[in-house]
């Protein structure tokens, strides 16, 4: 089954974005196959079947208003038994050919990036995923978010962190001598006038994401954070 999608005709809503600012998003329904094989047959003894479904979206940051982009979601670390916060997304595609019918699902958030180059408008990018659904499975699945860590440009030419939409503990981002943990990178190649970067690059513990600032001119911009999940079955 194939269809074609028009992007004008395709909306996504959610209380992450209510004001709009979603460039592009990619979404899927993939099946995890384990086939149990054994000797003297080419038929599995058995298969077993986990499906997750899988968002991801580029959108733009806030306006200098402040209005549009992402809202500030809150990755601290679950303390009790209750699923982590998630994101109520609901795509209505518009297809063409063959009919893909809208959806409406809780994702949790596993990925945050933000980038921009010293003028232009700055883009955040997102990835979700859901809780697995297993045939034949009754029980409870309970979502769990772990420590988000990440890393982010910092210094001269860049950025405030929170205009990356990155907000950082401070205290657990430094070292045991309560120093920042930097890198630094730079390249530059022959030619004229022969431009190249040097960037320092500082690895931080993530309290919330989103909230990005679109525009910053003369500044760049460059984040990533990771934020694990974990289920368990009750």
């Amino acid at each position: 089954m194939c269809a074609v999608i028009i992007g004008s005709g395709t909306t996504v809503v959610t209380t992450l974005f209510p004001q709009g600012g979603i460039a592009s998003v990619n979404f899927g329904f993939a099946p995890e196959v384990n086939r149990l094989w054994e000797l003297g047959s080419w038929v599995p003894y058995d298969t077993y079947v986990v499906r997750r479904r899988t968002l991801s979206l580029t959108a733009y940051g806030r306006r200098d208003n402040g209005q549009g982009g992402s809202q500030l979601f809150d990755v601290t670390p679950s303390t009790t038994c209750d699923d982590a916060t998630a994101v109520s997304i609901t795509v209505n595609p518009g297809a063409c050919g063959t009919t893909v019918s809208p959806f409406t699902q809780d994702y949790w958030p596993a990925s945050y990036s933000y980038s921009k180059d010293n003028f232009g408008w700055g883009q955040e990018s997102w990835s979700f995923a859901t809780k697995p659904e297993i045939t034949g499975y009754t029980g409870t699945i309970v979502y769990l978010r772990g420590i988000a860590t990440g890393q982010m440009n910092t210094g001269g030419g860049v950025m405030a962190a929170a205009d990356m939409g990155v907000v950082i503990d401070d205290t657990a981002s430094r070292d045991s001598a309560g120093d920042y943990i930097d890198g630094t990178s730079g390249s530059v190649q022959a030619g004229f006038p022969g431009i190249g970067d040097y960037t320092t690059q500082r690895e931080v513990v993530v309290t919330s994401i989103g909230y990005s600032l679109g525009r910053d001119d003369g500044n760049k911009g460059q984040a990533s954070v990771t934020i694990p999940n974990q289920e368990i079955y009750l």
